[in-house]
């Protein structure tokens, strides 16, 4: 996978959550990106939150009333309270630090293997695949997979196998985890993926059967 890595080097988006990536800011982040897909939005809510609630203590004492004010551009308003709670978990039971493991991430408020399985990468590089529907649809044409698309692919066992696959064994794993979620937002997308310009294409299931047909229409009769 070095030619995806290299890949996403190079066509990185750029967002706050990326650019300093603590554990706490991280879960913030994941927490905000859930069933939004206006990153500006979020971005400034982000921003935001991070400027008032630096860490998770000051999170736990926050006026509801000024958090609900923060995340009401992003729609789901109940947000600011889950934000809220979270700090509040985080300040009892870790001490104001964020858990390294798994099934601990899990356990906190309003935490699902998503966002939990997203801070083990990007904060603390551990090899964990990070699956959501768009790399879920990414998999199942890399693999050539024919069963349905599971109704949570970031419990996907088949899935989470399959991505780990692909995983870098040797610290890699945000660069990794970045480079295929930007991919299956600018390459491989849902109606009309770009296979011509992936840099899996020779790799991917799907990608060698666009590549072997346009050879086929490209061939002399």
């Amino acid at each position: 996978m070095r030619k995806l890595v290299s890949w996403g080097a190079r066509n990185m988006r750029q967002f706050p959550w990326r650019t300093r990536r603590t554990a706490y800011r991280v879960l913030v982040a994941e927490k905000l990106l859930q069933q939004t897909a206006a990153r500006n939005a979020v971005a400034d809510a982000f921003q935001q939150l991070m400027a008032f609630y630096p860490n998770p203590a000051r999170l736990a004492a926050a006026d509801l009333r000024q958090l609900k004010k923060i995340v009401r551009p992003l729609g789901f308003v109940y947000r600011a309270k889950e934000l809220k709670t979270l700090g509040k978990a985080l300040s009892v039971l870790y001490k104001g630090r964020v858990p390294d493991d798994l099934p601990l991430l899990l356990h906190l408020p309003g935490v699902g293997d998503y966002s939990a399985r997203a801070v083990l990468s990007f904060a603390f590089e551990q090899p964990v695949p990070v699956v959501d529907t768009n790399v879920a649809r990414f998999l199942h044409r890399f693999f050539g997979v024919d069963s349905p698309m599971p109704s949570n692919p970031a419990r996907s066992r088949t899935l989470l196998k399959l991505a780990a696959k692909l995983m870098p064994t040797t610290g890699k794993s945000s660069a990794f985890n970045f480079a295929l979620l930007d991919l299956c937002t600018s390459v491989c997308l849902p109606k009309t993926p770009k296979c011509a310009i992936c840099p899996l294409q020779t790799a991917c299931s799907t990608g060698q059967l666009v590549l072997a047909r346009c050879n086929r229409s490209e061939a002399p009769p």
